[in-house]
């Protein structure tokens, strides 16, 4: 079926003719040989069954007299050169005549006819006869009957062929037309020159010419559109060139436009300015006033003739101008800094003085990394202006950085993120009553990473939370097995975080240890966010758990604030307690929060207890609790059933 869709419909009208007139032939050919074949058959079987009739009579008197000698009463038929033999036997199976001709043998086929023999008076069988007669009749007809046949054949095959090349002739249109379609090319136009008196193939060429009329109409019309969508695609790629390097606001160059003039020199000189604290000018007076600050400040920076770049959202950038020394391009931004700082510019009628900082690279292969390193470092320094050193070793520092959080990130897979534990000691008693988690990484060879060295890169990726997480569960599945209370650092960025603090409280659900655990602000981070930090304390004492405030009495302590967190511990800073035995006004101090924090009924936990000396100028001032090297190292502890 597959095959007779891909052939030539030429091809299927002559297989199809073909099938069909083979299947005719064959079928009357056969009807015929078996109809002329029986017809003759019989005629020779009858012409046979006669002759028996005819001495069958005169056969049976001679059996029923028993007259042994028939042969002349059967003579009349065995002068017949038609007869081959003749055989005639009674009842008892006796032959009583054996007639066969001299000749032994017959070219033709013989037709054998056996009838019975009844007596006459009573019909009842006596004996058989038996003929064999002569075919020949019978052969010649049938082989005159293959002859014609034969003829007949030829003739069929010798019409058939005219048929076919008939056939071939009559679908001639349709391999020329199927010809000059084959070579077509566009544009061109396809007549066909050959006379047709068929209706059907007029009609096909009649369509095929119509069609080539449609196919020239739209062709052109194509070509009109693809000219008009070439015009159109034109200037959407101007367009979106443009665009692409272009800010939209300010209408300066962007930072794709800036990259690309970049790197078509080696090494180039580039400025990036940063306004500052943008953010509370939008926040004062509204995204939309702070986009109109920055167009005029965009076309401020085009009237000074620096062909300034906007490559952020408050940040612009400058390079080097051919002809120009890059001595001289530093003056210029410490120039821009000077006028910018006298610049007024308005916003809803009122004047904003607008500070900027600048950072600076010269002469450098990594322009736009460099001037963002210097920018950076002067923003650290609270300078206006700093220009890129490479032997301050910044970049070497950022790679450092880079690697560490690598580190992390990678500990944080391979579970290596541990926490060791630190004793509290009560004072009175000398006896450990707490812990505090400790968390560290664990190197590939054993070795262990203190929270100094990663923690401060940790809370600059998306990594700090995660590890956060990772020590509350690890301390709370510990002392779920513990007697003891333990406390948890968390920073100011763990409060805001919603997904941390849902995970807490689900930690400290399973493993049953909220009323155990205690919860370590550090006071600067707390006290910048009062209104989280105060929400997230009563939502950890409400589950049962402590809150200590860490460090306390080195920043700017608000004994106000203090008094509304309703905390349970306040954690003296280190700072204070390791010098308290040889420094008085540290003592002062130390005795203020003490007095404070008896006074608030509050405990008090003394860091930094690294000798005997001063754990008993702790304990002679009324401290609850002593942590340091003194009182116990952090240790990995075993979980232990009580």
């Amino acid at each position: 079926m597959i095959f007779l869709d891909k052939t030539r419909l030429s091809t299927k009208i002559i297989s199809t003719f073909s099938v069909v007139t083979i299947v005719i032939f064959t079928t009357i050919t056969l009807v015929t040989f078996h109809i002329v074949r029986d017809l003759t058959l019989n005629s020779q079987e009858e012409k046979a069954s006669l002759l028996i009739d005819a001495v069958k009579s005169s056969v049976a008197i001679s059996l029923f007299l028993g007259i042994n000698d028939m042969g002349e009463k059967i003579s009349s038929i065995t002068r017949m050169k038609e007869i081959i033999a003749l055989k005639i036997i009674d009842n008892e199976g006796r032959v009583v005549l054996n007639y066969r001709q001299e000749e032994s043998s017959f070219p033709y086929e013989s037709i054998q006819i056996s009838k019975k023999i009844l007596e006459p008076s009573t019909f009842k069988p006596i004996g058989s006869i038996l003929l064999t007669y002569s075919g020949e009749e019978f052969t010649k007809t049938m082989n005159r009957f293959y002859t014609l046949y034969l003829w007949l054949s030829f003739g069929t095959v010798i019409v058939f062929w005219l048929m076919l090349l008939w056939i071939n002739r009559l679908l001639l249109p349709i391999k020329i037309i199927a010809r000059k379609v084959r070579n077509f090319k566009p544009g061109e136009y396809i007549r066909f020159d050959f006379p047709s008196t068929q209706s059907e193939f007029t009609q096909i060429i009649h369509a095929f010419e119509t069609m080539q009329n449609s196919v020239a109409e739209y062709s052109e019309k194509l070509q009109s559109i693809n000219t008009n969508l070439q015009r159109e695609v034109s200037e959407k790629t101007l367009e979106a060139t443009r665009q692409l390097y272009n800010d939209n606001l300010t209408g300066l160059p962007n930072r794709f436009k800036l990259q690309q003039d970049l790197s078509q020199m080696p090494r180039s000189t580039v400025a990036i300015l940063n306004i500052d604290d943008f953010k509370e000018i939008n926040d004062f007076f509204g995204i939309d006033a702070g986009d109109w600050l920055l167009s005029q400040i965009g076309r401020w920076l085009q009237e000074m003739k620096l062909s300034p770049y906007r490559i952020g959202g408050d940040e612009f950038a400058f390079r080097l101008r051919e002809g120009n020394s890059p001595e001289q391009f530093r003056h210029d931004m410490e120039r821009l800094i000077s006028l910018l700082s006298e610049k007024l510019f308005l916003i809803s009628e009122e004047t904003v003085h607008v500070r900027v900082t600048v950072g600076l690279a010269i002469n450098s292969e990594k322009p736009l990394i460099h001037a963002d390193v210097a920018l950076n470092q002067a923003r650290a320094l609270k300078k206006p202006f700093k220009a890129y050193d490479h032997t301050e070793g910044v970049e070497a520092q950022y790679q450092t950085n880079i690697a560490m959080s690598a580190r992390i990130r990678q500990a944080l897979v391979e579970h290596r993120i541990v926490c060791q534990y630190q004793p509290i000691v009560s004072c009175k008693s000398g006896k450990i009553e707490k812990y505090e988690t400790l968390v560290r990484i664990r190197n590939e060879d054993g070795t262990l990473i203190g929270p100094y060295e990663f923690l401060s890169i940790a809370q600059k990726t998306k990594l700090y939370h995660h590890i956060t997480q990772e020590v509350v569960y690890q301390a709370c599945t510990l002392f779920a097995t513990r007697h003891e209370q333990f406390s948890i650092n968390l920073s100011g960025s763990d409060i805001l975080d919603n997904g941390t603090i849902t995970t807490i409280e689900n930690i400290l659900r399973q493993t049953g240890t909220a009323e155990r655990v205690i919860f370590e602000i550090l006071e600067s981070e707390g006290i910048e966010n009062f209104e989280k930090v105060e929400l997230f304390i009563t939502r950890m004492k409400a589950m049962g758990a402590k809150i200590a405030i860490d460090d306390f009495g080195t920043g700017y302590s608000n004994f106000e604030n203090i008094l509304k967190l309703n905390v349970d511990i306040l954690k003296i800073d280190g700072s204070l307690i390791k010098s308290i035995d040889q420094n008085a006004r540290h003592r002062i101090v130390v005795e203020a929060i003490v007095d404070f924090a008896n006074r608030i009924g509050v405990d008090t936990v003394a860091e930094f207890v690294a000798s005997e000396e001063i754990l008993q100028n702790i304990t002679d001032l009324g401290i609850t609790y002593a942590q340091g090297f003194h009182t116990g190292k952090p240790q990995f502890l075993d979980p232990t059933f009580f």
